[in-house]
């Protein structure tokens, strides 16, 4: 018999590599089997739902071009995409909490989502499968780059929308200041049966400047016709810009108004037909709809 040293190290390749590799499940990304980690899961769902409006975008630039009707469509199937890639990520997220997989209609949950990605999945083997292989330094990085990159694309969609909310706010600065206006108008041409020539046939002090606010310069009248001239603290977009108020009469003569490039009242005629035709030479998404052409 060979005699063997007891305390000799073993001669046989054990490497952690070659031992656990039979001890991890498949990654399917477009199943709904199987399992998948907490880190994997933010980055592949938060990547592959950038990737699929990014596709969406341009498919959608193209298709606007030949047929608007068909526009709608793609906008559906974009959003249809997301859902089915973000419930099947969901489902193998909750198997790997051991979990059934309609666990992942809390998804739909406002702030839903934070339980896929704070709570841990099962060590080992459960019900579902073998655990997850161990995340790459790539998966990492993709995980804490996709986040900011989401940020990034919220703020590029946010700033503007906000910037348009202050300029419209603005705007409207300018049209409740002008409602006490439009009221002597309304009087004035009821006592006289004619528009108001200027600010002292309706009752108001000569200066128009008399009337200014934070935004608005000044409010003049111009037979009958209100002009609001924005400027001071204005945004550059709206400073000396003006929007006008002109009087419509009605059969029964009752005076309605159009406000900058909105329509013409239907069955109306201007209080005073020759009246300079003011409207606006502010950008119409500035503008209350009312007031846009």
């Amino acid at each position: 018999m060979e005699n063997r040293n007891p305390y000799a190290a073993p001669q046989t390749n054990v490497t952690p590599s070659e031992r656990d590799a039979d001890e991890y499940g498949e990654i399917k990304l477009f199943s709904p089997r199987g399992r998948i980690g907490r880190v994997r899961y933010i980055g592949y769902s938060m990547g592959l739902t950038i990737l699929t409006w990014i596709v969406i975008g341009i498919i959608a630039a193209i298709v606007s071009q030949i047929d608007q009707s068909a526009l709608v469509l793609v906008i559906v199937v974009g959003y249809v995409a997301v859902l089915v890639i973000q419930f099947l990520l969901t489902i193998q997220r909750a198997h790997d909490m051991n979990v059934t997989g309609w666990l992942s209609l809390i998804w739909l949950l406002p702030l839903g989502v934070f339980v896929f990605w704070f709570v841990p999945g099962t060590r080992g083997e459960n019900d579902y499968g073998r655990r997850p292989p161990p995340n790459t330094a790539l998966v990492v990085i993709l995980t804490c780059l996709v986040p900011i990159v989401f940020i990034g694309v919220l703020a590029a969609i946010a700033i503007p929308a906000y910037q348009d909310y202050t300029l419209r706010a603005q705007v409207s600065e300018g049209l409740n200041m002008a409602a006490g206006i439009k009221a002597d108008v309304m009087e004035a041409y009821g006592r006289t049966g004619a528009a108001p020539a200027d600010r002292l046939a309706a009752g108001l002090s000569a200066d128009p400047t008399d009337t200014s606010g934070l935004y608005v310069d000044s409010i003049d009248v111009a037979k009958g016709t209100i002009v609001i001239t924005y400027g001071g603290n204005a945004n550059e977009s709206l400073a000396g810009g003006v929007l006008a108020m002109r009087p419509y009469v009605m059969s029964d003569k009752t005076v309605v108004w159009r406000c900058g490039q909105g329509p013409v009242p239907g069955g109306a005629m201007p209080m005073d037909a020759s009246a300079t035709p003011f409207t606006a030479d502010i950008m119409p998404a500035y503008l209350p709809s009312a007031c846009r052409p």
